[in-house]
């Protein structure tokens, strides 16, 4: 088996591209393609000290709040200022973000990078920011709120048999991610 990795924000095409499987984080769209979903994650509010001394007299203790917030946006999502949250009572609400986002990327990192200069407040896996907000750099805003958990899917072609390098690969990435979740990496 080889293994060639290719780092995009783009959807593509898995046939056309040639891909045998592609690794999708977030929410799938409707797809003529096979998914495997091989785990779910976290997404929390994130900002820089400097951000929320800059642009906040008193912290951001609620949704109001985090709503007129300037808030960076990852520029692929289809509603990228708008989320089901559920409240510490239990009670899940409609989140809309007062606005438009103040900065759009099309990675993740870049909007880790934005928020740690201070630009704003942006919505982030939890895996990618923990160090941060353990090291100071970050902040998690309404850490009692919970935002939706997304998945990180498997893709590959919608075919009659799926051969076997991609049933062992994707196997092999299913097991990576559960001995990792157990601490064994």
């Amino acid at each position: 088996m080889r293994v060639q990795h290719i780092s995009s924000s783009k959807n593509d095409d898995l046939i056309s591209g040639r891909f045998d499987v592609a690794i999708r984080l977030g929410q799938l769209d409707d797809s003529s393609h096979h998914a495997k979903l091989l785990d779910r994650f976290d997404i929390i509010p994130v900002a820089s000290a400097s951000y929320l001394t800059q642009h906040h007299i008193e912290p951001i203790v609620d949704l109001e709040q985090l709503k007129n917030a300037h808030w960076i946006a990852h520029g692929r999502l289809a509603k990228p200022l708008s989320w089901e949250v559920r409240l510490p009572s239990g009670e899940n609400v409609f989140f809309k973000v007062n606005g438009r986002a103040v900065i759009t990327a099309d990675t993740a990192a870049s909007l880790r990078a934005f928020a740690r200069s201070g630009a704003g407040v942006a919505l982030l896996p939890n895996w990618l920011v923990k160090e941060d907000i353990a090291m100071g750099r970050l902040t998690q805003l309404l850490p009692d709120h919970q935002f939706p958990k997304l998945g990180i899917y498997a893709l590959y072609p919608n075919t009659r048999h799926v051969s076997e390098k991609v049933r062992i690969f994707i196997d092999f990435l299913q097991n990576y991610i559960d001995e990792t979740a157990q601490g064994v990496k």
